[in-house]
């Protein structure tokens, strides 16, 4: 990578070296396993376990004696964390065991809680988000249209991506790197409010459209860009645009489409001017 950035270093940007060699790990990573997966049915019960294991403290061992702070040493811990999850589909594999998806979530997010801790790397972290997440929505998601379920629902959902992004965004405001981090965790926040929000015309739809203008009022204030004020436009254009399909009676199709086009319209602008200016500032 050193090689490549000075070659080329006048006719690429700085962070084109570093994305190069993500890529290239994530092909690596990506490779082996269609390979493995390919050839499936070929290997024996041993062979199966020992895969994914072997391939766990090698990446283990290769993120110690790199440091875990440099970029390899942080892409072999981000190995380990996918290695664990490949071990319980094994296991789940050869078995049969019948457990639900919820339940291989649940182990793989208390498996990756340690990692991450002793790792402290940022991915890792982001994966046992996104395991974390899939744990509640593969638990309560097929209930998720009955009052107390959907409520508990949104309030697991907001509350641990809300603490997530409340810390990104500290450690991005004590250190000014990773500034799009925090995204992942915006998203889901936002998801989870749109969604809560379609369930009911009251207090609800209410309730998680302040949430959202309140993220969005954050965003303009400690000057987050477009990125997350983008975010929080679209998600409450996109809850707006629901009521307005089901309330609007008068003038037929034509006046919706107008007044939905509209109401994007606006939002991208007044999104586009807001950030603009707090360009501006900064």
């Amino acid at each position: 990578m050193k090689a490549f950035s000075s070659l080329f270093h006048p006719l690429l940007p700085y962070w084109a070296a570093p994305l190069c060699g993500i890529t290239g790990a994530a092909l690596f990573l990506a490779g082996a396993v269609c390979f493995f997966a390919y050839n499936w049915t070929a290997l024996e019960t041993v062979y199966k376990f020992a895969l994914p294991l072997a391939g766990l403290l090698a990446a283990a061992a290769a993120a110690y004696y790199t440091d875990l702070q440099t970029g390899m040493g942080k892409i072999c811990s981000f190995a380990c964390g996918l290695f664990l999850g490949l071990f319980f589909v094994v296991y789940g594999h050869v078995y049969q065991t019948g457990a639900f998806v919820y339940e291989f979530c649940l182990a793989w997010s208390f498996c990756l809680l340690p990692l991450a801790l002793l790792a402290g790397n940022r991915w890792l972290w982001l994966l046992w988000a996104a395991v974390s997440n899939g744990y509640l929505l593969a638990y309560y998601g097929p209930f998720l249209y009955r009052g107390e379920t959907g409520t508990v629902l949104f309030l697991w959902i907001f509350f641990l991506n809300a603490v997530c992004f409340t810390f990104a965004e500290r450690t991005y405001f004590k250190t000014r790197q990773f500034g799009r981090f925090s995204l992942f965790f915006l998203f889901m926040v936002l998801a989870a409010c749109f969604v809560r929000g379609l369930n009911e015309w009251g207090t609800w739809f209410w309730g998680c459209l302040c949430l959202i203008l309140l993220f969005a009022v954050y965003a303009y204030v400690q000057k987050r860009g477009a990125a997350q004020l983008g975010f929080c436009a679209f998600a409450l254009d996109c809850l707006l645009a629901e009521r307005i399909v089901s309330t609007l009676r008068f003038g037929g199709f034509f006046i919706t489409v107008m007044a939905l086009l509209l109401l994007f319209v606006v939002s991208a602008w007044g999104v586009y001017m807001l950030s603009r200016k707090g360009e501006e500032h900064a």
